[in-house]
């Protein structure tokens, strides 16, 4: 129990030294509904020296494992679907995206369909990646002036937690930062601002925006390849990493057990994270002598389903329901709210916090009916169009693959730097959904949509007050009163 408790406290002190850290204006997290207390103060209070009991029947070992797998799989979704994404681009070798640690792959074209990354990613900008190892020591990382073009580094500890060094939040003239973890200590290079995340592996997604306009692609790759990574140390020791590729409960169990070993865990979460060494995870026994107990391991495999239906059953109430769309507010700062975490990292990872982004989602019209291609086309009037200090757009998904809609025209947003969007003379923009754009003419207010279920991400990129506030919020989209769009 001691050496399990001594690897749980890693995680624990890496956030201590983090609060200690933090700046005397950081926003409190909400009040529990529960009082709490400390038993160590209290006189000759002892604390248990074995582990909790495993029962000695298999239906009842079934039966627990069975719930701790639940609860594991809640839990870790999120730290599991961006482990997959670091083993593909900086562990496997044999991965064609492989670039390996504190380097990034730049995509040098928007996303489109099939896009492999991550789910639901936008179409406004271009996408570089990075995974941080800092196990070792922190990074250099230089940030080019980008003359007044918008980009964000968007940070993301293993838990889907997110910082930025943005546009937004440090300007556009560039700088040298230095990326380290809370519990580094060391000199700070002059000339240099020391940006302290979470957790040793850490995820940079950087977004570089790109104009319509023709020629501005190659601009914004030239960008791109000012923004730069260097580590300070020689490097992190060697680790053995579980297959990332390995989508069975037990391939999520090996994975979860080494991220909570490597990267630790939140403040407060003890006794959550404690319980799942019942199973093999961050406890004393190894995950994989545990999974030879047949009762277990079937335990496991039932919990393990049980989680993702809930899951899925989820990931339509993406944030506060606000009419037909779903605002998720507490993207990137989940606190403990894992289910929530769960089902927005399923629909897609990357999520931002909506200080920089500020999205909302919508699966069904105004009518509460899914969104369907097959069945009609639709409109959203936006009257007036989101408030945003950088920009704002419209992207149409397949519900199926969650992933751009492939369409002849290679279409799949419209926003405020679309050319030819035609507004109204209030300013209002409507678009229009339809299988059949062709029959719409070049309007490039019209998204095409499958022939099937479908969803629209709005992002306001910068948000203005009005959008914080819920001062501005978007209509439903509406199903055309003949199923289908004015041919006029």
């Amino acid at each position: 129990m001691i050496a399990g408790a001594k690897a749980l406290a890693r995680g624990y002190r890496l956030t201590v030294t983090a609060l200690a850290l933090a700046p005397a204006l950081a926003i409190a997290e909400p009040q529990a509904q529960s009082r709490t207390y400390d038993p160590a103060l209290a006189d000759q209070h002892q604390f248990a020296q074995l582990d909790d009991t495993i029962p000695g029947s298999a239906e009842a070992r079934q039966v627990l494992a069975r719930a701790l797998a639940f609860d594991a799989m809640i839990y870790g979704t999120t730290a599991v679907l961006q482990y997959r994404q670091m083993y593909q681009q900086a562990v496997d070798r044999n991965d064609p995206d492989f670039t390996g640690f504190n380097a990034f792959a730049h995509d040098r074209a928007l996303a489109g369909p099939g896009y492999k990354a991550f789910k639901t990613p936008n179409a406004d900008t271009l996408y570089s990646n990075a995974w941080l190892d800092l196990r070792d020591g922190p990074v250099l990382f230089d940030v080019p002036d980008t003359a007044g073009r918008y980009f964000t580094a968007n940070f993301l500890d293993i838990h889907g937690n997110a910082t930025n060094i943005s546009a937004r939040t440090h300007g556009t003239d560039g700088g040298r930062f230095l990326i380290a973890t809370t519990d580094w200590q060391g000199e700070v290079p002059e000339g240099t601002t020391l940006f302290r995340v979470a957790t040793p592996f850490t995820w940079i997604l950087l977004r570089v925006l790109v104009q319509e306009a023709k020629g501005d692609l190659p601009l914004a790759n030239a960008l791109q390849d000012r923004f730069r990574l260097s580590p300070v140390a020689k490097g992190a020791p060697p680790a053995s990493f579980p297959d990332g590729d390995d989508q069975s409960a037990a391939g999520f169990m090996r994975i979860l057990d080494f991220v909570l070993r490597t990267c630790g865990h939140p403040l407060r979460e003890d006794a959550l994270v404690y319980r799942f060494g019942a199973i093999g995870i961050a406890g004393n026994r190894k995950v994989d002598d545990v999974l030879a107990d047949p009762a277990i391991l079937s335990g496991i495999e039932q919990g393990f389903a049980d989680a993702q239906t809930v899951i899925k059953a989820s990931m339509g109430q993406n944030g506060k329901r606000v009419g037909a769309w779903s605002q998720p507010r507490d993207v990137g700062r989940y606190g403990f709210n894992y289910l929530y975490r769960a089902a927005v990292t399923t629909l897609g990872t990357g999520g931002n916090v909506v200080d920089e982004n500020h999205p909302a989602t919508s699966f069904v019209d105004a009518t509460g009916a899914r969104l369907d291609g097959a069945l009609s086309d639709y409109r959203l009037v936006l009257s007036p169009p989101p408030p945003a200090r950088f920009f704002w757009s419209v992207t149409v998904y397949d519900a199926a693959t969650r992933e751009l809609y492939p369409n002849a025209l290679g279409r799949y947003m419209a926003g405020d730097r679309t050319p030819g969007l035609k507004r109204g003379k209030d300013g209002s923009v409507t678009v229009l959904f339809s299988h059949q754009p062709e029959a719409l003419g070049k309007s490039p207010n019209v998204l095409p949509v499958p022939a099937g279920p479908f969803y629209v991400a709005i992002r306001a990129q910068g948000p203005e007050a009005a959008m914080k506030s819920g001062e501005w919020r978007p209509p439903a989209i509406e199903k055309l009163p003949d199923g289908k769009a004015s041919r006029k």
